[in-house]
C-alpha cells in the first residue's frame, strides 16, 4: 500500500509537470519575441480570450502575439459584452502582473504599518515633491484609518541626481523609516550607500507607467497617479483592497 501511495503521488506530480509545459505555439512565441527583444524577460505566454491570440507577460507589461509568433502588439483588449468599467481585459491582466512584480520587491519597501490593517497601498515617492511631503505628514492619520503605507523610491530627476542620493541614503540607513520621515521634514540625514538598488525601483516605476509622484498602487493592482488626502486615500485603498 505504501508503494502504491508513493506511485500515485509520483503520477500526480508528473501529471502536474506535463500540464504545466508550454505548447508548441507558446514555445514558438517565446523564441520569436526573445529573438526580437533579447533584453525582454518573458514571464509567461498564456491563452487570451481571442482564439489564435496569446497573451505575453513581461513583468507588469502585457502584450499579445499571433499563434505563429510573427506578430506582436501592445494595446488594450476590450470586451464589449461587459459593462464599461469592466471591459478592459488587458488592464485586468496588468493588475495581476503588477502585484506579482511588487511581491518580488517587498523587501525593498519602507513600510508604515498600523496595528490593524484594513488595506494597503504602495507609494512611489520623491524627496523633492511637495505633495509627497504633504502626504507623509498624514501617515499617522492613514495608520489610524487602518491603511498600511509601503514606500518605493522614484527620484524624478533620475539616476545620480541629488534626490537619488538622498533616497539611497534613506534606504541604506539603519532605520529607514526614521530617515525618510526626517528627510521629508526638510532635515539633513547622513549620506550613506549600500547594496540597496534604488535604480531598480526607478525602472520598476517606469514600467508601471509612473511619471509623477506620488503614484499609488492599490492592493488589487490598480495604479492611481496624483495626490489624495488621507481620507480620500483611505477610501480608495479600501475600495481597491481586492476583498
Amino acid at each position: 500500500m505504501k508503494q502504491l501511495g508513493m506511485g500515485l503521488a509520483l503520477f500526480l506530480v508528473l501529471g502536474q509537470c506535463l500540464a504545466a509545459e508550454d505548447t508548441p505555439a507558446q514555445i514558438k512565441i517565446k523564441q520569436q519575441v526573445q529573438a526580437a527583444f533579447p533584453e525582454m524577460i518573458i514571464d509567461k505566454v498564456s491563452d487570451s480570450p481571442i482564439s489564435g491570440l496569446y497573451q505575453v507577460t513581461s513583468g507588469p507589461i502585457v502584450a499579445y502575439a499571433s499563434n505563429d509568433g510573427r506578430y506582436l502588439f501592445a494595446g488594450d483588449l476590450l470586451d464589449l459584452e461587459k459593462v464599461s468599467e469592466n471591459r478592459n481585459v488587458t488592464e485586468d491582466a496588468r493588475r495581476g502582473a503588477r502585484l506579482d512584480v511588487l511581491k518580488k520587491h517587498a523587501a525593498e519597501m519602507i513600510i508604515y504599518r498600523p496595528k490593524v490593517v484594513k488595506a494597503t497601498v504602495t507609494v512611489f515617492t520623491d524627496m523633492d515633491c511637495g505633495y509627497c511631503i504633504k502626504l507623509h505628514k498624514e501617515i499617522p492619520k492613514l495608520n489610524n484609518l487602518g491603511i498600511e503605507v509601503r514606500y518605493m523610491a522614484f527620484p524624478r530627476q533620475g539616476l545620480g541626481s541629488s534626490s537619488y542620493t538622498k533616497m539611497e541614503s534613506i534606504w541604506c540607513a539603519k532605520d529607514p523609516k526614521e530617515a525618510l520621515t526626517t528627510a521629508l521634514q526638510g532635515r539633513s540625514i547622513p549620506e550613506v550607500s549600500c547594496y540597496r538598488d534604488i535604480g531598480s525601483q526607478v525602472v520598476l516605476g517606469r514600467k508601471f507607467g509612473v511619471t509623477g509622484t506620488p503614484t499609488f498602487v492599490f492592493a488589487d493592482g490598480t495604479v492611481w497617479g496624483g495626490y489624495l488626502s488621507a481620507s480620500e486615500l483611505a477610501r480608495e485603498a479600501i475600495r481597491h483592497s481586492g476583498d
